[in-house]
């Protein structure tokens, strides 16, 4: 019998770029008030270095939904390199348990070739296969758009995006301006956030309802899994070695193990490499 529970939990996953708004989305979404929950930014390089997850319920149809709301890394964060991105993206994958209601694309303007790419990382890397359609279970979050509660000018924008977006998806458009400055503009902001969320809840109520088990989750975790347990292997290896050059009493065997410890580098960089490319 499947637990009843289960069926009512349901996983958003938050992808985007750096300084898209993706950690303001995810505070909007469990209604917090406080930034550090999900650590907001407004700058260029990502608040968020590892996935951060949290949950909230509503009632809707006599039932009680549970969300969690998975934050990622900011993608093209010049202080994260490709393979240390897709590694923790991967590692964000595992909080899905296998099962995920809605990727959350979250852009702020144009689908930039970044963002193309991202995507197609996604499809071809993370979701793929037969029974993988990524769309089904994707939503673009045009973040920033002030007039978001404006239909006409959310269709003209969506028209554009539409040209751009590779595949039939759903278009959202939220403002979530940061709860910064005086009293009054955090009031009108927090107004401006709360109408942001019922937009997003008619979307996952009225839109999302039908979670998906793509199979490529489930070998992404066993990839994961394993590269987890090899690189712990790795980082004994070099320990051991580190402290036998401590106590080495002679340069040869100093410059022996020090080309130990390199090649232990250069294995830890291919597993990380083999990772990134959806090869391990």
């Amino acid at each position: 019998m499947v637990d009843k529970q289960s069926l009512n939990k349901r996983n958003i996953l938050l992808v985007g770029k750096t300084g898209n708004g993706k950690s303001a989305l995810a505070n909007v979404l469990v209604d917090s008030e406080q930034a550090e929950t999900f650590k907001e930014s407004d700058r260029n390089f990502s608040e968020t270095k590892q996935a951060k997850s949290e949950t909230f319920e509503v009632s809707y149809g006599g039932e009680k939904i549970t969300y969690q709301v998975i934050d990622t890394v900011g993608l093209c964060d010049t202080d994260m390199d490709e393979e240390n991105v897709f590694l923790k993206l991967s590692e964000a994958i595992k909080l899905l348990n296998g099962e995920i209601n809605q990727i959350f694309f979250v852009m702020d303007g144009r689908f930039s070739k970044e963002e193309e790419g991202v995507y197609n990382m996604f499809k071809n890397i993370i979701f793929f296969g037969q029974d993988c359609d990524i769309s089904k279970y994707t939503t673009v979050i045009r973040t920033n758009f002030e007039d978001f509660e404006d239909r006409d000018e959310c269709e003209i924008d969506r028209k554009i995006l539409e040209k751009k977006i590779p595949d039939n998806i759903h278009i959202i458009y939220v403002n979530n301006p940061p709860l910064k400055g005086n009293e009054t503009k955090i009031k009108f902001n927090k107004k401006t956030r709360k109408a942001s969320k019922e937009i997003l809840m008619r979307h996952l109520l009225d839109y999302c309802r039908k979670n998906y088990r793509p199979s490529s989750i489930q070998l992404i975790n066993g990839c994961i899994n394993d590269y987890v347990i090899r690189e712990k292997d790795l980082e004994r290896e070099a320990d051991d070695l580190w402290e036998q050059i401590r106590q080495a009493e002679d340069f040869q065997r100093e410059r022996l193990l020090q080309k130990q410890i390199n090649e232990i580098k250069l294995l830890k960089n291919e597993e990380k490499k083999k990772i990134s490319e959806g090869t391990y």
